[in-house]
């Protein structure tokens, strides 16, 4: 295969004519879009005769469609519909041309038009039309429980629906008890008070027993509360109740368990359950009975969370020959997990097993990966990237660029709108075989859509490309700032990279955002003064404030970057509350006993992408030769 190869000066003439032409249709595009409102007029008629061979076109038509749907353009909106369906110009279109029916009470037309849209209103229109025709009801019916059994209120265009159902006398107690769970231990609890004048009423206490748990799993300890009278039912709320107040509070946890266990005959799995939810619990608390119930649970389980907890928990204690032994006796599917290998060549360094740790060392530091870095560090050897640039020809490229889906991803990228760009990328990827879907990724990556590209390998499983996967992105912003704010310009590459693979736009559900994910009040503090939180999606700006937190971080954390990058993860107060109390204890072990697993495996992939980058960027840096001889000891505030 063939590397793709750069255009000849020719080409590049006619590419840059080509997006002079591509340029002035967007404007035209726009301007379009502005006109959409009244598609009979000559002005909008005039350009959109100029967009015939341009990709965003039918936005234009679905604009102009949106703007005037009636039953004159009924025929127009079908034949889009049924031209583009099940593409991202389908479903909005789709959504309110169905709500116009509705409303019209134009049965025959909604029922002809309806596909699930995932919206709960309409399906519930749906089975209502099909109710009043005889023939369908009997199938419209069977249709309700999906939309009934579930965690949170349904919109009240489903009322009438809801009522037929019942009066046909298919709603069952064992349906509201489903829904009961659903709303108490992931939906909304105030459905549960609504469903408890459903149960019968030598049932309704239950619904109190849901609510009172779910507001406080203490309750569980109250077990005068539980009369032992639906006995499945009432363990069910217990079990929900008890793995929460495992973690929150472990002891109070236990002694409700102890006494709860001498009156309620709790099932097999329930006890493996519990077992397991206390093993770790306790491991994370670093409990005094964590062994007791780690060597329980470990017993007759294959749960590599559970056996990872087991060893994090005797590594903490510095029991090198019982660590020894729980690898030896894990499953084998555990047992050659990456983790465990790793840990398997230190208890031999620990044991004085000299050779057989060299042994472990070697063959685990042929891999890309945190254990496979830690154990180059160990043998003091330059960690392998296996970096292989992947190979297609020009024509494999073309043949994704063509694709409908394709070109319209990249006008909306160089119209700034990222979220239509996606979504014709994720429909895009959707008809995609893995040759395709890897030629995808290079073509994202070509367009400097890096996040994209990033997740698309990822999604392929092609991971050795790490010049598209790890990109110097952004790269003048990022080294000026890291040099500036006196950070290590690879592990700032790191964490942008483990944030938002370089997205510039990226908004989490908690309000971070922009590259390095900074909340606006993190960003206010360093700026002392208020920053908009718009700005924090200028790449420059954001990463000025992402640098001036990483050290912040360092300054607090004595310098120390694995601290550093657990704060920007956890925040510094919650690591202090994990560093050791007196005698400092090697990196490794304190990593592997964060409590929280989210900065657990955020603190490794961190550290692993600041090798890759150091050796990316041209940095003599040995991350994990400095690592692996690191001590975490307790700092003064």
């Amino acid at each position: 295969m063939l590397l793709l190869a750069c255009f000849s000066s020719q080409a590049t003439t006619t590419l840059s004519s080509t997006e002079q032409k591509q340029q002035h249709q967007r404007e035209i595009f726009v301007e379009a879009e502005s006109l959409a409102y009244n598609p009979q007029s000559a002005a909008y008629q005039r350009l959109v005769e100029q967009l015939v061979d341009y990709p965003l076109l039918p936005y234009v038509q679905l604009k102009a469609l949106m703007n005037n749907i009636n039953r004159k353009n009924g025929p127009q909106i079908e034949a889009f519909l049924e031209k583009y369906k099940n593409t991202p110009l389908d479903r909005s279109l789709r959504k309110a041309w169905l709500q116009y029916l509705a409303k019209s009470q134009r049965k025959a037309e909604f029922l002809a038009a309806y596909t699930n849209t995932g919206n709960a209103e309409l399906a519930c229109k749906n089975i209502e039309f099909r109710l009043s025709d005889p023939s369908q009801r009997e199938v419209a019916l069977t249709e309700v429980p999906r939309l009934w059994i579930v965690g949170n209120s349904q919109p009240k265009a489903c009322d009438y629906v809801f009522r037929e159902w019942k009066k046909a006398g298919l709603l069952t107690k064992d349906m509201v008890w489903q829904r009961l769970v659903l709303a108490a231990t992931r939906g909304k609890h105030t459905l549960i008070p609504y469903l408890k004048k459903l149960l019968p009423e030598n049932e309704r206490y239950l619904a109190d027993l849901w609510l009172a748990v779910r507001r406080d799993a203490s309750n569980v300890s109250r077990g005068s509360r539980f009369p032992h009278k639906h006995v499945s039912k009432e363990t069910q709320i217990l079990i929900y109740g008890l793995k929460r107040l495992a973690f929150s509070h472990p002891d109070l946890a236990l002694k409700s368990w102890y006494a709860l266990e001498k009156r309620f005959a709790f099932s097999a799995p329930q006890r493996k359950e519990m077992t397991e939810r206390f093993a770790i619990a306790l491991a994370v608390a670093d409990h005094s009975q964590a062994e007791l119930w780690l060597d329980k649970a470990s017993a007759d389980s294959t749960d590599i969370e559970l056996f990872r907890w087991h060893l994090a928990h005797v590594l903490r204690l510095g029991n090198w020959q019982h660590a020894l032994e729980l690898i030896e006796a894990a499953p084998s599917g555990i047992a050659q997990d990456l983790a465990f290998q790793y840990w398997l060549g230190r208890t031999y360094e620990q044991l004085k097993a000299g050779d057989l740790a060299q042994q472990t060392f070697n063959k685990l530091a042929n891999q890309r990966h945190y254990y496979g870095f830690m154990a180059s560090g160990k043998l003091a050897k330059q960690p392998s990237l296996h970096d292989k640039t992947l190979r297609f020809s020009p024509e494999q490229l073309l043949e994704v660029s063509n694709m409908p889906q394709a070109k319209r991803a990249y006008e909306f990228l160089q119209l700034g709108r990222s979220l239509s760009a996606r979504r014709e990328w994720y429909d895009l990827q959707q008809g995609l075989n893995e040759q395709q879907s890897l030629m995808a990724a290079v073509l994202a990556d070509s367009w400097k859509w890096h996040d994209q590209a990033i997740f698309t390998f990822a999604r392929v499983g092609y991971l050795d490309d790490l010049e598209r996967r790890f990109p110097i992105a952004f790269d003048e912003t990022l080294i000026n700032s890291a040099n500036k704010n006196h950070v290590d310009p690879a592990w700032a590459f790191a964490i942008v990279r483990r944030e938002s693979s370089f997205m510039p736009d990226a908004n989490s559900h908690a309000g971070a955002r922009g590259l390095m994910q900074l909340m606006p009040g993190t960003a206010n503090y360093l700026a002392k003064k208020k920053v908009g939180s718009s700005s924090l999606f200028d790449p420059k700006q954001n990463v000025e404030y992402g640098t001036q937190y990483m050290r912040y971080l360092m300054d607090k954390m004595d310098n120390n970057p694995v601290l550093a990058t657990a704060s920007y993860n956890a925040g510094w107060r919650k690591v202090l509350d994990w560093l050791p109390e007196r005698d400092a204890v090697p990196m490794d072990i304190w990593v592997e006993t964060i409590p929280y697993k989210e900065t657990r495996n955020y603190v490794k992939a961190v550290m692993a992408y600041k090798q890759i980058y150091a050796q990316r960027l041209g940095q003599p840096s040995q991350v994990f030769k400095e690592l692996v001889d690191m001590q975490i000891a307790p700092i003064q505030q």
